[in-house]
């Protein structure tokens, strides 16, 4: 049985993919595109992302790609459950001065 040997990248590999990643999901930012796997963002930062898909694992692209959406669907939903929160906050305290005036 031969084992293989697992390159892993060094410290100067992972902050080249990651200063790679991060100039390409700027240029999503100023593009206005979320997933950067939509049909959408093949047209757009071609230079950037060849360099990030380049600099970074292909694991690492995947992962890096579906938490960017992961993120902002997550930031989406806490903003949606705090308006929410508030929402019943203000509803309850109007409750509770219309019983107290009765």
């Amino acid at each position: 049985m031969s084992q293989e040997t697992v390159q892993h990248p060094s410290r100067a590999d992972r902050q080249k993919c990651w200063k790679a990643r991060d100039a390409f999901f700027a240029c999503l930012n100023e593009s206005k595109v979320l997933d950067p796997s939509a049909p959408e963002a093949a047209s757009i930062c071609k230079d950037l992302r060849k360099q990030y898909e380049g600099a970074c694992m292909k694991s690492w692209v995947e992962y890096f790609n579906k938490r960017r959406v992961l993120e902002v669907e997550q930031k989406e939903l806490l903003e949606r459950m705090r308006a929410q929160h508030e929402a019943v906050k203000e509803r309850a305290a109007e409750a509770q001065a219309k019983s107290q005036k009765a």
